[in-house]
């Protein structure tokens, strides 16, 4: 199901407004679901009438036929009013090419024998035409879906059984109040409704007892989809599922929106940018080339950068050389060779400390990872016990066959597949928390322990993936897995799990 293309809000509602809502649903969406109604029901009900017209009890044969085939009818209106909820409404054409699935693959006969008269009918509906499940499945799903609700399906039901008598009694006694004679008329109406004769009075209280049925039961077969839906709902959370991808395609969407205007941004500022001229350019650069002595010569002469002066002093002839033996004498002032070797050698000994300490952080990190780490995992391991229960389901050794996969393969062939399928799986639970030491915990489910396997990186991966598989889609969506394929999984299950090897390692 795409919840995503719902056409109704998913909440938390009562049944009563889950009712409520079923009759907006056939009130929306009446000119599809009204249009293929009409096209099924009417052949069907003329080829009734043109059967039974010269029985002598055709009065009461057709009334008992017309009501005693509604489900067959009902299935045409579930298939418009589902697929109209999940934006997907479907025109006459397509509605009349499902009929011959509808007849033959809903389990029509149960619904026309033996559950004819279960007041649960709208609620459980929707179980046998669109999820398909059969047998001792479908009877677990259809008591799951009725509970709780159920009481409300049953009131659906008497609502609908006193619209439908209701309706021609008014119209009868309304043609009585608009009739000249409104005494006969109302005496050869009651003769009608006590099945006295067949005349056209009680064919006039049959076509509108029809009529009734007809503007009636697509209204019943939608109001009990939305109370199955409500119930749906519940079970599975929907409302919450639904809210979690919205906030998913919210975010997205917000980041792909925020990346989309940062890119045009910069699109529509490196368009608005001018195009350089490069003729201009050249010619500047020219001009600026020649200028470039006279503007150096006129910087130089300002006074910041000394200029040139002209000094005269008077000075003796023997103070000319005391300058410069000054300069080249002087012992008491420590020159600068000195100094930036002393330098140089605190900067070799400091670099000297920083990689000592980098080595020896080196030497413990892999000291640490090659050495303490498969150890302190290894003590990990072995100090963990295995949990007694995974996803629900009994691990243990002593609660397990010793040859389980012979055991399987017998339930197999008795017909139990959710049996051997329970038992394989929990047999290779068994062998990988007890053997092969992978940490499961008893709140993982099926997909947490097959990232735990994968993780361990067993050669028996790939095939616990594919029997998880098969067990995830008999225990949950209720498909059984092909017979040959579980044999042939029987068959291999002890060359990846030795299942005597469980109680050596532990």
């Amino acid at each position: 199901m795409q919840l995503e293309r719902l056409a109704i809000v998913l909440r938390p509602r009562h049944a009563n407004e889950a009712i409520d809502l079923g009759v907006r649903m056939a009130m929306h969406w009446f000119k599809p679901l009204y249009g293929a109604w009409f096209c099924f029901t009417l052949p069907v009900l003329a080829i009734l009438f043109s059967l039974t017209y010269w029985s002598s009890n055709s009065y009461l044969l057709l009334y008992l036929l017309v009501w005693w085939i509604k489900p067959m009818f009902d299935r045409i209106a579930l298939f418009v009013i589902s697929r109209a909820v999940f934006g997907d409404a479907p025109t006459i054409r397509q509605s009349m090419r499902a009929i011959p699935t509808l007849l033959f693959k809903t389990r029509l006969f149960r619904a026309l024998t033996w559950a004819r008269f279960t007041p649960y009918r709208s609620l459980t509906l929707p179980v046998d035409v669109l999820e398909g499940v059969k047998g001792r499945n479908a009877r677990i799903r259809r008591r799951s879906i009725s509970s709780y609700i159920g009481i409300n399906a049953i009131i659906l039901t008497l609502y609908g059984i006193i619209i439908e008598q209701i309706f021609p009694i008014c119209a009868m006694a309304f043609l009585a109040m608009l009739s000249i004679d409104s005494n006969g008329f109302s005496d050869d109406l009651f003769d009608t409704l006590t099945f006295n004769d067949f005349s056209y009075l009680s064919q006039l209280s049959l076509g509108l007892y029809t009529l009734g049925i007809l503007l009636w039961e697509p209204i019943y077969v939608a109001a009990g989809f939305s109370l199955y839906l409500k119930r749906r709902s519940d079970i599975e959370a929907w409302d919450i599922e639904l809210q979690f991808r919205k906030t998913e395609k919210k975010r997205h969407s917000t980041t792909s929106s925020l990346f989309g205007a940062l890119f045009a941004v910069i699109t529509f500022g490196l368009m608005m940018q001018p195009a350089p001229s490069y003729a201009g350019e050249q010619s500047l650069r020219q001009e600026a080339i020649i200028q470039a002595p006279d503007r150096l010569n006129n910087i130089l002469q300002q006074s910041e950068y000394g200029g040139k002066t002209t000094e005269k002093s008077l000075k003796l002839s023997d103070e000319k050389e005391k300058p410069k033996k000054e300069k080249t004498k002087s012992p008491n002032k420590p020159t600068s060779l000195n100094t930036g070797s002393t330098f140089n050698g605190v900067a070799n000994v400091g670099q000297g400390f920083l990689w000592f300490v980098l080595a020896l952080a080196i030497a413990v990190i892999v000291y640490l990872i090659i050495i303490r780490l498969p150890v302190i995992q290894t003590k990990r391991k072995t100090s963990e016990k295995p949990p007694a229960q995974i996803a629900g389901l009994d691990i243990q050794p002593e609660s397990l066959p010793e040859n389980i996969a012979e055991v399987a393969l017998a339930m197999i062939r008795s017909g139990d597949l959710r049996s051997a399928l329970s038992l394989l799986f929990r047999g290779s639970l068994s062998v990988l928390a007890h053997r092969d030491r992978v940490l499961f915990r008893s709140s993982d489910t099926e997909q947490d322990c097959i990232r735990l396997v994968k993780r361990a990186n067993l050669s028996s991966s790939a095939f616990f993936i594919q029997l998880t598989q098969l067990w995830l889609a008999q225990a949950y969506a209720h498909r059984s897995p092909d017979l040959a394929r579980l044999e042939q999984l029987c068959l291999e299950w002890p060359t990846h799990y030795d299942h005597q090897s469980q109680w050596e390692a532990s």
